[in-house]
């Protein structure tokens, strides 16, 4: 089944528009960041990646304030997919996603991991706060890793892995530097798992 729209009604937020897709990792899963063209510039401010942006048939990002209240509900798992330049694929799954609230900064969790990648690159980055241009969280200190990663994520001592970044050398999974032409990043309840 291609990718397909629908409404979701969160507490706090209201009815939105979410990107479900069951052909990646199975049925049940929302599309939480997407990758796929280049058109889009995740270089953005706070309140832009708090409110989300971009295009569903594009790039776009949903929100940290709906990822938040989302992965409140219940246990989420993320599966993120990932198109090298080279058209090899790989993905990386966590079994606890979850994404603190505003004041704690959108902390990122992630649980257990499972998956195809020889390093799983978010782990340098749990529990670390989002940090864009304009709100610097991260662990440096003379400096922003998101004016020099050129996007929002949750950095650390800078990135090992931003699935945010421009498309080019930063844009990367992990040490290795894998050059990604495509990247998604999927949420669904963790017990959909057993279905």
């Amino acid at each position: 089944m291609s990718p397909f729209r629908r409404l979701f009604n969160v507490s706090g937020i209201g009815l939105f528009d979410v990107l479900c897709d069951s052909q990646l990792a199975g049925p049940g899963w929302i599309v939480i960041q997407q990758r796929v063209g280049g058109n889009e510039s995740f270089f953005r401010d706070w309140a832009t990646y708090r409110k989300g942006f971009g295009s569903f048939e594009s790039d776009f990002f949903l929100g940290l304030e709906k990822l938040h209240r989302i992965t409140s509900l219940q246990r989420f798992e993320l599966y993120t997919h990932l198109v090298d330049e080279d058209d090899n694929t790989y993905n990386a799954r966590y079994d606890g996603f979850k994404i603190s609230d505003e004041d704690n900064g959108y902390a990122l969790n992630l649980g257990k991991f499972n998956g195809t990648n020889y390093e799983e690159g978010m782990r340098y980055h749990e529990n670390m706060k989002f940090s864009t241009f304009d709100h610097d969280n991260d662990k440096v200190d003379n400096g922003n890793c998101a004016v020099w990663g050129k996007s929002g994520w949750w950095y650390n001592h800078c990135s090992n892995c931003n699935l945010n970044a421009p498309y080019g050398s930063l844009y990367c999974w992990n040490y290795g530097f894998i050059l990604l032409k495509e990247v998604k990043m999927l949420i669904r309840p963790k017990e959909a798992m057993k279905k």
